[in-house]
This record gives C-alpha cells, structure tokens and sequence, in this order.
C-alpha cells in the first residue's frame, strides 16, 4: 500500500491577506483548510512567503479591468490592469531605483508562458508601475498577455517587488486565464488609454509586433532591426483649451518598445502651425524652453522595457483661433514619435504678452543659479527637549555642527535631546555628545520626507491627521535672536511650497496659481530680511501656515499649481531704475476684505509700498473684513478667477499694483 501523504488545499485570496490565496466572487471572503488523507504521489509545496525586509512598502490589492476568467485567443494579447493601493508610508516613486514591478511565483522567478509581448523587463518580471504613487494613493500596473497556442486554463501568480530593495507586503495577486482557439484575424482586446501604462506595443494581429501603440504601421518608425520603437502610454491632455499666452503644462511618458539602449533623447516642437488670418508663423516656445524649437535635451540612459517620462510648458499662442500644438520625441538622433494636441484658443492674451515669437536672446536666463533653500521653525521648546527622528526614504547623514558623526540608515530611530546646554544623539550604532547644534541630512535623496515620532501637530480645520512629516533636513538648536530650542526644517523652496496649507483643494487652478506666486514671493522676501537669525519664516501663521508633507495629499490641485509656477515671483522696479533688475517684493494676503483692500500704510504705517494700494474688491462687497485687508483678498481673487477667467499673472498684477510676475530661477 502506498505511503498515506498529508494535503492541503490552500484557498487563493485576491484580497492580500498576507500570502494566501482565495479566489472570491461576489466578494465573500472564505478561509478553508481542509486536510485530506489520501494515496498519492507526491505534492509540490507552495513557495515560501517573500521576505519583506521593509514593512513602509505595503500595498492592497483594489481591481482588474477584466474579471476572471480572462478570455484570450491563442496568438493574441490582452492588456489587463491591475490597481494597487499604496497602504504603506513610503512612495512609489516609479523611476527610482526601487521601482514597483512585479515578479512570477509558484514557483517563484519561472518564466511565464504569457511572455512575449512588450512590456515585459524578462519571462520572469514585468515591467515597472508607472508614475509617483503616494501613500494613499492607487496606482495602476498594467501587464500585457501574450496567448500560448495551447487551448486551456492557466493560473499567473505574481508577487510585486520594489526593486533591488523588498517585497512590497500585502503585493501577492493572480491571474485566472482561459485561453480559447483563435478565430479568423482576430483582433486584440486592448485598452489604449493614455493614461495607463504600457502594454508593450498594442497593436497585434498576430505573434510579431506591428507599430507603435496609436499609429498604423506605415506610421511607426520602422529600424531594419526594430530597434528604436517607442509606446507613447501618458499624455495628459488630448486637447487644450486655453487664453491666449496661457501657460500650459505637458506630461508625456514613453515605454522604449526596441532593442536598442537609448542613450540620450529631446522633444522639441514640430513646425509651428499658422492661423488663417495671421501672415505669419508663430511658436508655442515658453521661457524654459533651450531655444525657439527645442524644449528639451538630455542624456539619459533608457534601456528596452524601461520608461521615460517628461513635464514641459508651452504657450498657447496670443490670439483666439484653433491650432495644432505638435511635438516630437527624438532618441539617439532619431525622431522616433511625433504628439499632435489639438489647442483653441478663447481669448486674445492681455496687452502685456506678446505673440509667441521668441528670439534665441531673449530665452530665459535665470537670475539665481539653483532653486535657494529656506529654513523653518517647526517645533519651539520640544516636550522633554528630545526629539524623536526616522525617514523611510533615505538614509541620513548626522553632523555635530559641521562634523559629520556618521549615518542614520532608513527606519532606523535616532534620538535627538538637549540638556545643561549639551546636545545628544544617540540611534543607528551612533551615539555622541556636543555643545554643537545636531543636523540631520538625507544622504541622496533632497526631497526625502522624515518624521518627528513624539510631536503631534494637529490643525482642526485640516482634518484629524498629525502633521509631523517633512522633506529636507532637520536641526535642532538654540535660537540666536530668540534663546529658546528650536527643530529646524531646511529644505528646497518648491518643497516648502508644497507645504503651504493656506488654501482649499477645491479653488479655481488659476486662482491657486496666483496664490502659489505671493506665496513664494512672501517666502523668499522673508528669507531675505532675515528677522529670526537661525531660520527664515516659522511654520504658522505668524507667516505662513506650513504643514510640510502631509499637507501635499490633502491639497493636490494646490501642488500642481506649485509645480506650474515654479520659481515665479512678483517683482517691482523699487529704485525706479530700468537697467536694474526688479527686486522680490512681499506680497501679504489675507481671507476676505470688506469690498477694497487696503494699503500698507493704512494698516501698519510707515512709508508707502507702491505695490500695496488699495483696490476694489468686487466680490467682498457686503462682508465683513476677515485678515489685516492688504494685498490679495483670498475670497475675491478666488470668486474674480471663477467668474471672469483671469490668469493667474493678471490676478497678480491686479491685487499687487505694478508688479512684474518674473521667474527668479528654473
């Protein structure tokens, strides 16, 4: 008689509980165990849970775009999409070293027969998540399946992996396939949004790859090898619809479907389009570009499978009419796809913006070298005078003023404390004395986000979230100007800016471009006056209310209005000088006025500040004042950008008489 064998059915579960499995439908949930006596031969085990080495990956498994049992016809692809909730405290930046893909399991690392369609790295993984996905946030993976030409039903298991780094917890999924006999030129089912990822070229009648996703074949660049193809799977806007000298912001993302190593790449613009009624052709060129065609060029190393992705600015031309906007992506040398948005036009531009006909002189020359720094004061007299410390994004460099005592290594602890006027630290294997300040600064990474583990911020009116993460580096010290101890926030300004919580979500964009702009114009004037000695503005409302990282999921729309002013300021002529440059101005804002706001010298005295007169507030009348009243009424610029379409320059220079709204640095 055989050997009796233990067996275990094991359920497989979609909804991420760990690592088991369960298939559900109708979205019950049912855990069995059944241990069955039998003769058999023997059973191959189930793979060994991946080790997660770092629990700030984690994810929960959201949908598919087609329910199992997948249908797929042998010899032809099927993109799936599969969405996964960022449920752990670290980002998935997606062109980052530890990029989200997912690998093959049961068992792990074997190659899949659905292999064989771009959008693949290897048989064994496919190709990276795409986009920056916050904690919070759903991100999408899309998985091209190429159909063996055996008739049946497979199962693909897959566990996603942030690379070179952990398994992401929680990151087990499957794949119920049924592949079935192809018919006649059967054409693949295949989603072409724009803004999915890539499905590894699209186009499929049968094994062999035809074009580029969106195109025929007679349009697809066609190397005698293949080997510079492109998959163009982000645009973010198919049309525009703009005022004329509206600055427009475009994201493109490209998968490199060839099997040539791109090496460099460029984007610049295709033959400026010609309006009927103007004798001339014009350009699209905004200030950042490097010159009146060429938006973009830069050496990057983009190897098959792998992603590119680029943010730009246009123009829209000066003067109501339609318009083709065309730009072309060129790898190597070699134009390899063109993008054709269409733009309208609604409105001519305002006096001040002349048609888009650039010079190469007169391309932006930034009047800062790089982006200036700021330093803010978070945390007066800490609770016991310790600080607790931890970043899971980057590793962090500890110093004893200016002596670097060693490095913090991601989620480590370090414990920062003051006493008898001698600073501690101590965490991550380091453990030192000092009559020097302590700082803390990321090894790589300047935009990576800490944490203050024993500090609680909570601000009422932004919901129930502790606002104790924030990008940059971190002191603590000793005041100069005021004796007392402080924890520091030094970081970029675009990072500060993001920060900045003194808006609501649902603004008009122009109105939080406009905001972005004084915002930024106060910080930087701020920084220049140096009133607090050890650091530029305080975190509240004594300047700006900053609430750092956590603030940036609550307020999107406001950090994508950042991300399209960046570096902008008001500016005014204040020696009265043409062959001088402008200086930073302050810019102060407040709630609401009660129909006019008021000057500088009506409120706090003093000599005058040209800039800052009073003007009427339309959209204020019958209310009561709310804020000092000098500057940019919040509710009235927000209700006049609604209700007359103003840009967010002319709000500027509404409220803020006879500035300049100048871009200070790239």
């Amino acid at each position: 008689m055989p050997p009796i064998r233990y067996f275990v059915i094991i359920i497989r579960m979609k909804s991420k509980l760990g690592y088991k499995k369960t298939h559900i439908r109708s979205g019950t949930i049912f855990f069995i165990s059944l241990v069955l006596f039998f003769a058999a031969g023997n059973v191959r085990a189930m793979d060994s849970k991946p080790t997660i080495r770092d629990e700030a990956y984690a994810a929960k498994y959201v949908s598919q775009s087609i329910a199992d049992p997948i249908e797929i016809e042998a010899g032809t692809v099927k993109w799936i999409k599969v969405n996964f909730k960022n449920v752990g405290i670290a980002a998935w930046d997606n062109e980052g070293s530890r990029h989200i893909s997912a690998y093959t399991m049961e068992p792990r690392d074997r190659e899949s027969v659905f292999y064989g369609a771009g959008g693949w790295k290897s048989p064994k993984q496919i190709g990276r998540m795409v986009g920056t996905i916050k904690p919070g946030e759903t991100g999408e993976f899309g998985i091209p399946l190429y159909a063996p030409a055996k008739i049946g039903e497979y199962t693909e298991e897959f566990y996603l992996a942030a690379e070179n780094w952990t398994w992401v917890k929680g990151g087990y999924f499957f794949l119920d396939i049924k592949v079935v006999p192809k018919t006649e030129e059967a054409a693949s089912d295949v989603d072409e949004s724009e803004t999915g990822p890539p499905a590894g070229g699209l186009k499929f009648s049968r094994p062999a790859l035809r074009g580029v996703a969106g195109e025929t074949e007679n349009d697809a660049n066609k190397d005698d090898e293949g080997s510079y193809q492109a998959n163009r799977f982000i645009l973010n806007k198919k049309s525009v619809t703009a005022a004329g000298g509206e600055r427009v912001k475009i994201i493109l993302g490209f998968q490199n479907l060839g099997t040539a190593t791109w090496n460099n790449f460029s984007i610049s613009a295709g033959t400026p389009t010609t309006l009927a009624s103007l004798p001339q052709k014009i350009s699209l060129a905004d200030d950042t570009w490097q010159d009146p065609t060429i938006i973009v060029s830069k050496d990057k190393i983009v190897e098959p499978s792998g992603i590119l992705r680029q943010e730009f600015y246009f123009r829209a031309p000066a003067k109501v009419g339609n318009y083709t906007a065309e730009f072309v992506l060129s790898v190597d040398g070699k134009s390899i796809h063109t993008v054709s948005i269409p733009v309208t036009v609604t409105s001519d531009a305002p006096s001040y913006v002349e048609n888009q006909i650039i010079p190469q002189e007169e391309i932006f020359k930034p009047r800062l070298a790089e982006e200036p720094r700021l330093r803010v004061g978070l945390w007066q007299k800490p609770e016991i005078n310790t600080v607790q410390f931890v970043s899971y994004e980057d590793d962090y460099d500890v110093f004893a003023g200016i002596e670097n005592r060693g490095r913090l290594g991601k989620i480590k602890i370090g414990i920062l404390t003051y006493a008898g006027g001698v600073y501690s630290f101590k965490g991550g294997g380091i453990n030192f004395r000092t009559n020097d300040y302590i700082r803390l600064s990321p090894a790589s990474n300047p935009h990576a986000v800490f944490t203050l583990y024993n500090w609680t911020r909570n601000v009422g009116w932004k919901g129930q979230g502790n606002f104790n993460k924030y990008r940059g580096a971190m002191e603590l010290r000793i005041g100069e100007i005021n004796p007392d101890l402080w924890v520091v926030n030094d970081l970029l300004l675009e990072d500060y800016m993001k920060g900045v919580a003194e808006n609501a979500n649902t603004s008009p964009i122009e109105y939080l471009k406009a905001q972005s702009a004084a915002q930024r114009s106060y910080a930087y004037y701020t920084k220049q006056s140096d009133k607090y000695g050890i650091f530029d503005l305080v975190a509240t409302t004594g300047d700006q209310l900053y609430l750092g990282y956590n603030s940036e999921g609550l307020l999107s729309n406001f950090v994508t209005a950042v991300e399209a002013t960046r570096g902008y300021m008001a500016t005014y002529d204040i020696d009265s000088d043409a062959s001088t440059p402008n200086e930073v101005v302050i810019t102060p804002y407040y709630a609401n006025s009660d129909g006019r706001t008021r000057s500088w010298k009506e409120v706090w005295g003093g000599a005058n500040k040209a800039w800052l007169v009073s003007v009427t507030a339309n959209y204020d009348i019958g209310r009561k004042m709310y804020g000092h009243g000098v500057g940019m009424s919040q509710l009235d610029a927000s209700a006049r950008a609604k209700a007359e379409g103003l840009t967010w320059q002319e709000l500027v220079k509404y409220y803020y008489k006879g500035v300049e709204v100048e871009r200070i640095y790239e």
